[in-house]
């Protein structure tokens, strides 16, 4: 796994053992980020943007995002093993003002205010596949256009069914097992 792109381009990234994370693939996240940046009615320029990476790993996609030129992502990620391998990826290429890794689990944070306080222009949930408590992260995801209205990207396996109201952009693709969903209020 690699970066893509911005200043970074190229850099190879570390990975947790693979029984503990399923890693971002790099055509799967070349395949967003060109959805980010060519799609009129998203056409996300990265300079100085802020982002929130729920359940982040290796911190694939944050990572993308400061290389091509974020003001600030969170990292969220309650793994030990895993918040190292993330660490080790940050602090070899990155400013550390330009990032936090929030050493929590998903369920047990204030999320609605981490949002509003952050002001994020992109929130990313990239939850493992099995993970149990699903119906949690997916209820709060639909009750977020009360608070956000930005950007929300998913990550998930392409046979999850998932219907989010209240959205007037809601789009799916699907690369491989991956299926990417943004929303945005």
């Amino acid at each position: 796994m690699r970066i893509i792109s911005g200043f970074k381009k190229g850099k190879k990234l570390l990975l947790p053992n693979s029984d503990i994370t399923r890693p971002l693939k790099d055509n799967v996240k070349e395949n967003i980020f060109n959805i980010l940046l060519h799609t009129n009615d998203l056409k996300i320029n990265f300079d100085d943007i802020k982002v929130i990476d729920f359940f982040s790993g290796s911190g694939s996609f944050g990572i993308e995002c400061l290389s091509r030129g974020a003001q600030n992502v969170i990292f969220i990620e309650s793994n030990g093993t895993v918040q190292n391998t993330l660490f080790r990826n940050l602090s070899n290429s990155f400013n550390k003002e330009k990032y936090q890794i929030i050493k929590e689990d998903f369920f047990r944070i204030d999320k609605v205010n981490l949002i509003k306080q952050i002001k994020p222009e992109i929130l990313f949930f990239d939850p493992p596949y099995n993970i149990g408590n699903f119906d949690i992260i997916y209820n709060f995801i639909n009750s977020l256009n009360k608070i956000y209205k930005k950007l929300i990207i998913i990550h998930v396996h392409k046979t999850k069914f998932l219907f989010f109201k209240n959205y007037r952009y809601n789009i799916e693709k699907i690369y491989g097992s991956s299926k990417i969903i943004f929303l945005k209020s």
